[in-house]
Order: C-alpha cells, then sequence, then structure tokens
C-alpha cells in the first residue's frame, strides 16, 4: 500500500512487518517540534497492558488498526507523533496502588509489536512512572517548544485511566498558560481492562468519556466525525 502527500512517501508491506520512509529530492523534512500543528500521542501500547503481566487485556488490541490509520495520517503530513509508555522500578510508588507492572526496561514496558515499527518514526518517545503522562520526564518541556500547536490527538488506553488524567491534566495545563489548542480523543482508538465485578470496561469507558468531554475534551466517537475524514 502507499500513501503520499507529496513531500514524503510511506510504504508498508504486510502493514506490520516493514515500513519506509523516503525522502523525495525536495528535501523536505519532518517538522521540527517549533513547527508542529498537530501532535498525536500514543499512550500505554505496550506489552504490559496489551500482552502479558498481571494488568494486561488482550482485547485492548483491538483498537490497533485504527491506531494504526491515525499514525499513518500524522507521518504523512510530517506533524508530531510521540510514543509514551509505562516505565516503573520497585519504588514506585504507584505499585502501592497498582499491581507491579511494566516494570524498567522490561519486556512490559515495550511497545506492542503491531505499533512498535513505528517507533522509527516517532518525533519522540517518553516513559511515565505515573498515570499521567504530562510528567513524564521531557513531555511538558516538549509541548512548551510547539508555539504553532493547534491540536492534540490522544490514542491509546486505558480509557479511564491514563487516557483520561493525560487528557484532562493537559485541557487544564493549556487553560493555565491561555494556549487555545483542541485536545482530541478518538473513541474508537481508545480502550480500557475488563474485569469482572471489579472493573467493567463498558460501564468504565462510559464514565471517563463523559468526564473528559465535560472538561472540554473533543471526542470523535466515529471516523466520520473527523475533519476531512480524518481521525
Amino acid at each position: 500500500m502507499l500513501i503520499t502527500d507529496g513531500q514524503t512517501v510511506i510504504i508498508f508491506k504486510n502493514d506490520i512487518n516493514k515500513m519506509l520512509i523516503r525522502k523525495k529530492e525536495t528535501k523536505m523534512k519532518r517538522k521540527e517540534l517549533q513547527e508542529i500543528t498537530e501532535a498525536l500521542f500514543l499512550i500505554d501500547m505496550n506489552n504490559g497492558f496489551c500482552e502479558e503481566g498481571s494488568l494486561a487485556d488482550s482485547s485492548i488490541k483491538k483498537i490497533v488498526p485504527n491506531i494504526k490509520e491515525i499514525i499513518k495520517q500524522i507521518l504523512n503530513k510530517g506533524e508530531g507523533f510521540f510514543v509514551v509508555n509505562d516505565s516503573h522500578t520497585n519504588k514506585s510508588t504507584e505499585l502501592k496502588r497498582f499491581p507491579e507492572h511494566c516494570l524498567k526496561d522490561s519486556k512490559e514496558s515495550k511497545t506492542i509489536k503491531e505499533l512498535a515499527i513505528f517507533e522509527d518514526y516517532a518525533t519522540a518517545k517518553f516513559y511515565k512512572n505515573s498515570t499521567c503522562a504530562l510528567f513524564a520526564p521531557g513531555l511538558m518541556d516538549a509541548l512548551l517548544k510547539m508555539n504553532q500547536l493547534k491540536k492534540v490527538i490522544i490514542v491509546g488506553c486505558c480509557t479511564d485511566i491514563c487516557i483520561m488524567n493525560f487528557a484532562i491534566a493537559l485541557r487544564n495545563f493549556f487553560d493555565e498558560l491561555n494556549l487555545d489548542i483542541e485536545i482530541i480523543v478518538p473513541t474508537y482508538a481508545v480502550e480500557t481492562y475488563h474485569i469482572p465485578v471489579i472493573h467493567d470496561r463498558e460501564e468504565k469507558n462510559k464514565q471517563a468519556l463523559e468526564w473528559m468531554e465535560n472538561s472540554g475534551i473533543t471526542l470523535k466517537r466515529t471516523k466520520k466525525e473527523g475533519i476531512n475524514n480524518e481521525y
């Protein structure tokens, strides 16, 4: 499959196994932080939540195809693509409230193979030690350098924890600085885990999406709601 915007050509072989980006003779480069107008954040699509471990739920991976399409759109436009993964140590205070998961340098802290193929083309990658990506080392500084930023798109898991905490904190961060930046959460590209009786997926998704919408986050419930069929 070939996707092009006249500046960058992206070739996907088998849509999973190989991705190459070729620059044309125009020598157009991907945008620097201060040039980015749209930023996509991929949150916690790592093995510890999707493949193995105490908090893993493989059904979360059903959103992978939709996430891939959004990543491709961002890359084709040369906009910002950021990966954020959980990475804890035995001293992480979060582990007093959650089972041990995603320890630093473990397989659990690495992006699932279906999306890891995109990491080489990320603007930056961050590791967080809390449920809010805003406080991942370096992420806030990167945001402050994006002085042309108009839109942030957030995808990944879990809807009611790390997605919601990041989206609402980011909304407050932008408001504090009087930055009129839209934050978008495509509901078809976020998901949470399910544990019978303890953590009902449908209920938690509904609650989190309502809280985000009430906090000023734009929800895209179907692909058709996206501007120019995006996101």
